[in-house]
């Protein structure tokens, strides 16, 4: 084990722990390489240092909780969060446009689009075989159409001929056999943070 990685295992196991000097640590050795990564997709100092704030209390909380299962997976873990954290903001700001063999297209003027295309891409993927071990059709159906191909939520209701509120119920139980699908996958479910959450 290089000695990197001895210490973000032992900063891991310290979070989880109680310590929060190591929370502190933590922030201080990877606090620039986040806020880089935010930088480049987002072309925005604020929003950068904002969303790299946000990345954090979701890191620690999830260390805190002993979610991590690998603490070799911190680094990983740490930049796909605040990927996704990006990603999420875009889409909330309304700030993407439809593509075929996309989900988002950021509009970003300065952003990675080769490093956006191959994250969005691991992710589809991953998704796409996820759903295909979910036992009820409807299930992959719903979640195939809601955050593969992005389609809203009045055309969603017109195809599986769903009320309003009926929508909401199977897309909420969908979800929930989902993350139960993926309790032990860490991968799977980072590169997926946001998309399947209830906010």
């Amino acid at each position: 084990m290089n000695a990197d990685l001895g210490l973000e295992v032992e900063l891991a196991h310290r979070i989880q722990s109680g310590d929060q000097h190591a929370e502190l640590v933590l922030v201080e050795r990877f606090a620039r390489p986040v806020r880089l990564i935010l930088l480049k997709r987002t072309s925005d100092p604020q929003l950068a240092s904002d969303l790299a704030q946000d990345t954090f209390v979701i890191v620690i909380n999830a260390l805190r909780q002993g979610k991590l299962h690998s603490a070799k997976a911190l680094p990983a873990f740490i930049r796909q969060t605040a990927i996704n954290l990006s990603i999420e903001h875009f889409r909330k700001e309304k700030r993407y446009v439809r593509q075929d063999d996309e989900i988002i297209q950021l509009q970003a003027p300065h952003v990675d689009h080769k490093a956006e295309q191959v994250d969005r891409q691991h992710a589809r993927t991953l998704l796409e075989a996820a759903l295909e071990q979910l036992a009820q059709p409807r299930d992959r159906e719903i979640l195939h159409r809601f955050y593969l191909l992005d389609e809203e939520k009045p055309q969603i209701c017109d195809a599986l001929e769903l009320s309003t509120a009926h929508f909401d119920r199977v897309l909420y139980r969908a979800k929930q056999r989902m993350r139960e699908l993926l309790r032990d996958n860490l991968e799977l479910k980072s590169l997926l943070f946001g998309g399947l959450s209830d906010g």
